[in-house]
């Protein structure tokens, strides 16, 4: 044991103190240098040459597991409206989902009745209220499609929400529509001057 100790000792000082550390090669028992060992570097090149981008490339038109992009444009909002049909039923889960969803992404701008009177308002315009009867006569591809693609200043959520919650967040605003009154339409756009013809 007294002869190991002195060895140990005169290693982890030769380790620490006595070889160089840096760009040099690495080199046997030297810890100092462990950043610049040889190493594959995700996403940013890896120092073996050949391989750029130190992960492999996917097939060409490939897509990511699950992925399922939306087909329709912003403008295609009653096409959508007219194709799309909720893939989920007003279950139990599906609406205990949909709730979930919709307080944690959409409450901060359209309230906690959909009303269209969260926090957010009082910084950005007021989104139209889910519950006045021209959003109730829309089809639920047609309220769907809406997130998917943005709407005025409500930015697109396709990328932010899968589109299974997104349906499940429909199934929660039909349901907050069966409970709650018919809201009355926004008041008109006032022309100029804030004088109606």
């Amino acid at each position: 044991m007294r002869r190991i100790l002195p060895l140990l000792f005169m290693t982890t000082a030769a380790c620490e103190f006595g070889l160089p550390a840096g760009s040099e090669p690495h080199r046997e028992f030297n810890f100092l240098d462990m950043a610049d060992q040889p190493k594959m570097k995700p996403q940013r090149g890896d120092i073996f040459g050949g391989n750029t981008t130190g992960m492999q490339a996917p097939p060409p038109k490939s897509l990511a597991q699950h992925d399922n992009p939306y087909p329709y444009t912003q403008a295609e909002a009653d096409k959508a409206g007219a194709e799309l049909v909720n893939p989920l039923t007003a279950t139990p889960t599906s609406l205990k989902r949909g709730k979930f969803i919709f307080e944690n992404v959409c409450i901060a701008c359209h309230g906690k009745e959909a009303a269209g009177d969260g926090l957010v308002t009082k910084l950005f315009p007021k989104p139209p209220s889910l519950m006045t009867q021209r959003v109730r006569d829309f089809s639920d591809g047609r309220i769907f499609h809406v997130p998917m693609r943005g709407q005025n200043s409500m930015p697109s959520h396709e990328k932010i929400v899968a589109q299974q919650d997104l349906w499940a967040v429909v199934l929660y605003i039909r349901e907050l529509q069966g409970r709650l009154p018919v809201a009355p339409p926004p008041p008109a756009a006032q022309p100029a001057g804030g004088v109606t013809p």
